[in-house]
């Protein structure tokens, strides 16, 4: 079953409207945030700077919306690369949660630690993209927390069981931790290859996210 915020999402934005997010990224990568103009973007999409203006406003507002556009892309292929939550039992009897949440969480990290374009932006306006992932990254986090809220309800439907704490946020707390370990990777814990970072998703995201599992 696909998360349908993803959908809904993604249906309710017009061409134009991603046309102007795919450019403002493209451009945002190309020559940095701080070079990049409304112009720019307006050229590179195809449109008049009114029509930019009027569909996302100013240049932080355009921002703010090409990392929520982006986000909304990431969160697409990790649906894509975790295996669905079955309907019920019979049609599930190999299913493993807490492999599915080890997958999901490794899967995560991954995604963004390796993201080209995240990492290009990085190489141009560190400091700008630091800034709009920590105190500018609310939306973003929400959008992710949502997502991983709608898991981990249904993992615990397809389990029968009651989530330790509100599946709202759980999914915020996930959605937070990722965050930090995608911002500071040369910290604690040891994440460095696959193995590792499935042996951290089990030991510490497994319980938080289904309590107990036998």
């Amino acid at each position: 079953m696909k998360h349908d915020l993803l959908h809904c999402r993604k249906e309710g934005r017009v061409a134009t409207d991603v046309a102007i997010l795919e450019a403002a990224l493209e451009q945002f990568a190309l020559t940095g945030i701080r070079r990049t103009s409304t112009d720019d973007v307006a050229r590179r999409a195809g449109v008049n700077r009114a029509t930019l203006y009027r569909r996302f406003g100013s240049r932080e507002q355009l921002l703010a919306a090409a990392y929520l556009h982006e986000a909304g892309r990431v969160l697409e292929e990790l649906t894509r690369r975790v295996p669905d939550v079955p309907e019920d039992a019979d049609s599930g009897a190999d299913f493993d949660p807490a492999a599915n949440v080890v997958t999901m969480f490794t899967e995560a990290v991954a995604l963004m630690r390796s993201h080209p374009l995240l990492e290009r932006m990085r190489q141009i306006d560190g400091d700008l993209i630091a800034q709009g992932m920590t105190v500018g990254a609310g939306d973003v986090l929400g959008f992710a927390a949502d997502t991983l809220a709608h898991r981990i309800r249904e993992l615990h439907r397809w389990r029968g069981t009651e989530p330790p704490a509100d599946p709202r946020d759980l999914g915020h707390t996930v959605a937070r931790l990722i965050h930090s370990l995608v911002l500071t990777p040369d910290g604690g814990p040891d994440l460095d290859t696959p193995a590792a970072a499935r042996r951290y998703a089990a030991a510490v995201v497994v319980p938080l996210v289904l309590g107990h599992v036998s």
